[in-house]
């Protein structure tokens, strides 16, 4: 299916589930497309919702762009729910995904009734973090110039534990079709993110996850959103690394189904910090 946007462009997305119930709208993480929620479409919409995943701007089959901000893709989300006639809906991100989900849920925070977020980020301050931001745009322009077997290659070498076989299968093939000035600008967009202040103010239900395979550093990255967001549950997931609905879609799965049916919070106060349900 696919809409036009308000500024011209187009947004190609998949649905599945009742349109009676709840929406949920999945954003997908970079280099991916809508297809990165294969092990969650059907869980979901089985659990009740109303599953919305849309190819964000400059990915899959919706519209390729010159210029890419974070409001771009915050306007396509409104765009997607006005389509689906709904005031409000459920936000799932993933790394890019997540940086999306948050700041939509800053600047339109009426329209998120619950918000999940894994594997991201809601800033760059420190050293660490914006060599982070900036060693992936120059690896996508050496990739532009050594070709996408390159990157296929990089890829497969991310994701060699045997748990993270779907992430390695996934992201080897979406390589050969990548469309490095898409990266780039949105790379170069989410890089732009600082909004832990502004979290401050949030009172939305919010999950945040992170995988435990890319160590320390990227789980207090993760924390320090969950830790802005008043009380926010914070989730290690075992066996998991961005993107975590691929790499261990079990273990995401049960946190965000266990998380949107929860009745009112047992975790009000401080985040609170999980591995797989035990305290740390």
């Amino acid at each position: 299916m696919q809409i036009k946007n308000t500024d011209g462009t187009k947004t190609v997305y998949s649905t599945l589930g009742d349109a009676a119930n709840e929406a949920m709208v999945l954003l997908h993480g970079m280099g991916a497309d809508r297809t990165m929620w294969q092990h969650q479409m059907a869980e979901f919409a089985c659990n009740g919702f109303y599953v919305i995943a849309p190819d964000l701007l400059g990915h899959g089959q919706s519209s390729k762009v010159k210029h890419l901000a974070l409001r771009d893709w915050e306007n396509q989300i409104i765009d997607l729910l006005r389509a689906h006639q709904r005031d409000t809906g459920i936000l799932i991100g993933v790394s890019m995904g997540g940086v999306i989900a948050q700041s939509f849920a800053v600047h339109h925070p009426e329209m998120v009734s619950q918000l999940v977020v894994s594997d991201t980020f809601a800033e760059l301050k420190t050293p660490l973090e914006r060599a982070l931001g900036r060693s992936q745009i120059v690896g996508f322009w050496l990739f532009k110039l050594l070709g996408p077997a390159t990157m296929a290659k990089g890829m497969a070498s991310t994701y060699q534990a045997a748990f993270a076989q779907p992430a390695k299968d996934y992201f080897s093939q979406m390589a050969l079709e990548a469309d490095f000035e898409q990266l780039i600008l949105a790379r170069q967009a989410i890089n732009r993110i600082d909004i832990v202040e502004q979290l401050r103010t949030l009172k939305i239900p919010t999950l945040v996850m992170v995988g435990d395979q890319f160590g320390q550093f990227f789980i207090e990255i993760n924390r320090k959103i969950a830790h802005a967001i008043k009380d926010a549950k914070f989730v290690v997931l075992k066996e998991a690394m961005d993107p975590s609905n691929l790499v261990n879609p079990a273990s995401f799965n049960r946190e965000t189904l266990s998380f949107l049916n929860e009745k009112p919070p047992a975790y009000q106060g401080s985040a609170i910090g999980l591995i797989n349900g035990d305290k740390i």
